[in-house]
């Protein structure tokens, strides 16, 4: 029989120490042409450092890169995929100083470009030329970075521009005879999921690009992971229906490979992002999304069917493809992950866990269920309810459990239904939590994605309330015991709804947003023209950004907050979360800070994860006094 406790202060197994343990990520697997599978892996008690691993097509794994090496890009702030194998081992930046190094097959590590001002990510091997084709971003003091196309000559290091222009470039891809580049590129004031297009190029007898040309993406219809088939043609995911699925460029014409209403893509705020890839001449193996599940879904490119392979995975983060393989990392944003390795039916070859499965058994998760809930201007809109479980503690019959709102970072995000560490540790300790697919969500075709258009600071705020009054309605939480958090964008949600809305009784708030103007001032080259998406186009927006500013509404806010910020963060500047927590100092509001030395946008390193953990859980269980009955305020 279970004790009863009242919900909230249960005894969990997943204590902070076992979070740090947990946030051991596994991102960027890449296959080589005999086999071999590499992955990039965190090391949150290393410092928050990132190795490279290796699985033999014999199953032996090893690590190939010892402290210090840390293995990142910070092209486009967020970076993404930094390694790639070659004919003479495997190249990777080097994240502190923007590097690049060859590592042989015999271990040995030798430079091949040294620190610069030039940062790579995506880099895809050019064997008929023995080079290495990337994404390059130069950075020059009191300029904006400058986006191109590069190729790195093995081993002189040597470094060629081979396209700018525009703005933006990512995904380069090489065809099998090295005569042709796909890639996409996208300028201001666009994101990649408004209006990148896929590009074209032959590559000439010295190696340069010609001929090049636009195959599809635009403002209306973005395009994304072009990839050359088997066949030869081009391949790409493309949205001109209302979805990403599946398109094909074959003698010239642009043909629907996969008519489908389900996405195959998602929001490329990582370089590298990979859902789909060919495992055999025929077949592709891809990642649908569908309402916010995913599932593994094989295509035939010929017939344009697919069929589901593999629906017990919940949430994908990642598929790398090969002969008669996939690569699939199950998770998101550092929320704990795990590697599988398929066939291509789906059946499983290898399973490795990043922490996930070690930091909780499984008699101790709560599955996520589907809500969908009345929203403002009339829409529908979506979130993921977790119910407090926890097989030796329940809570009192009499009592309902305070519930955790999450808003998910982006705005251009999605809530997966990935049952993640983050919910399993309040949900282990009787808390229920809500993660909201607000409107501006990904996985629910372009049309709800362009929902938030204008909007943000409204309908995502409006959402996270909605979603919280639904199940307080359905009596599954106490109304009175509402808690919302959020990180990035999602914090700036967090701090609106506590401006605006009296329905929470305290938030969190992880590098949050407070304050527009600043963000649109402060913020880097990716996401420096993000603000016309998100707030319209205006004349004058300045009134409106104060509208939606919960900075300048600090006054209004009568709950306690709690803050986390990392001092080297440059999409979200220290500055503008301690002036809004002097803000609420100053007008007696209970406020805690944590800022973390060291921590850019996220928290790599062990110490800093497990007290982040530890205060956010002291801080709700103090200020909803979860052990002695109502807080004597209210909102």
């Amino acid at each position: 029989m279970s004790d009863v406790r009242p919900f909230g202060t249960w005894p969990s197994v997943l204590s902070p120490e076992v979070m740090a343990t947990g946030s051991r990520r596994m991102t960027a697997p890449v296959f080589s042409p005999d086999g071999k599978l590499v992955w990039a892996e965190s090391r949150p008690h290393e410092g928050g450092r990132t190795t490279l691993m290796m699985r033999e097509a014999s199953g032996a794994t090893t690590e190939l890169l010892p402290v210090p090496w840390d293995v990142g890009t910070r092209v486009h702030e967020y970076g993404g995929r930094a390694h790639v194998v070659t004919d003479r081992g495997l190249a990777f930046a080097h994240r502190p100083d923007h590097s690049v190094w060859l590592r042989a097959d015999d271990g040995e590590i030798r430079p091949l470009v040294g620190p610069s001002t030039l940062r790579i990510a995506e880099p895809v091997f050019d064997a008929s030329r023995s080079r290495i084709i990337a994404v390059g971003e130069r950075h020059v003091d009191g300029r904006e970075a400058v986006a191109c196309l590069i190729a790195i000559a093995i081993p002189s290091g040597d470094v060629t521009v081979l396209r700018e222009g525009a703005d933006f470039y990512a995904s380069p891809t090489i065809d099998a005879s090295g005569s042709r580049l796909a890639w996409i590129e996208w300028d201001h004031p666009h994101m990649p999921w408004d209006a990148a297009a896929v590009h074209l190029a032959t590559i000439d007898r010295d190696g340069a690009l010609a001929d090049a040309r636009h195959v599809a993406g635009d403002a209306s219809a973005s395009a994304q992971q072009p990839t050359f088939g088997p066949d030869g043609a081009l391949y790409f995911l493309w949205e001109p229906r209302g979805a990403w699925t599946l398109w094909a460029q074959r003698d010239g014409e642009l043909v629907c490979v996969l008519p489908s209403d389900a996405e195959l893509g998602g929001p490329m705020w990582n370089l590298g992002m990979r859902t789909w890839g060919f495992v055999d001449r025929e077949h592709a193996l891809a990642v649908k999304l569908e309402r916010g599940l995913a599932s593994i879904v094989r295509i035939d490119v010929v017939r344009g069917t697919a069929q589901t392979v593999v629906d017990d995975l919940q949430s994908v983060g990642h598929l790398a493809a090969t002969d008669g393989l996939a690569a699939i990392l199950e998770g998101w944003d550092g929320r704990g992950s795990a590697l599988r390795l398929v066939d291509d039916r789906g059946g499983t070859v290898m399973e490795r866990d990043g922490g996930k499965l070690v930091a909780l058994p499984p008699a101790w998760w709560s599955q996520p269920e589907a809500i969908e809930f009345p929203t403002s201007a009339g829409d529908t809109a979506h979130a993921w309810f977790y119910r407090p479980h926890n097989p030796d503690h329940s809570g009192p019959s009499d009592a309902l459990p305070p519930v955790v709102v999450v808003a998910h970072g982006g705005p251009t995000g999605v809530a997966l239904a990935s049952a993640h560490l983050a919910a399993q540790f309040w949900t282990t300790r009787g808390f229920a939590v809500l993660d909201v697919n607000y409107r501006g969500s990904t996985g629910f075709g372009r049309a709800y994605r362009e929902r938030l258009r204008g909007m943000w600071g409204a309908y995502d705020v409006a959402d996270c309330v909605a979603a919280a009054q639904h199940v307080a309605a359905k009596r599954l939480v106490d109304p009175q015991r509402m808690i919302i958090r959020g990180a990035s964008a999602g914090g700036f949600t967090v701090l609106a709804a506590l401006a605006f809305f009296d329905v929470f009784h305290a938030g969190a708030s992880h590098y949050g947003i407070s304050d527009v103007a600043s963000l649109v001032a402060d913020t880097h080259k990716f996401e420096s023209h993000y603000d016309r998406y998100l707030f319209g186009e205006h004349a004058d927006p300045t009134e409106l950004w104060r509208a939606r500013s919960p900075l300048c509404h600090a006054d209004r806010i009568r709950v306690p907050v709690i803050f986390f910020q990392g001092q080297d963060d440059l999409a979200v500047p220290p500055s503008q979360t301690e002036r809004m927590v002097a803000a609420l100092q100053g007008q007696g509001i209970d406020v805690e800070y944590r800022s973390y030395a060291g921590e850019g946008h996220g928290f790599r390193k062990a110490e800093n994860v497990i007290d982040s953990w530890t205060r956010e859980a002291a801080f709700y269980r103090r200020v909803l006094a979860l052990d002695v009955g109502l807080p004597t305020w209210r909102p």
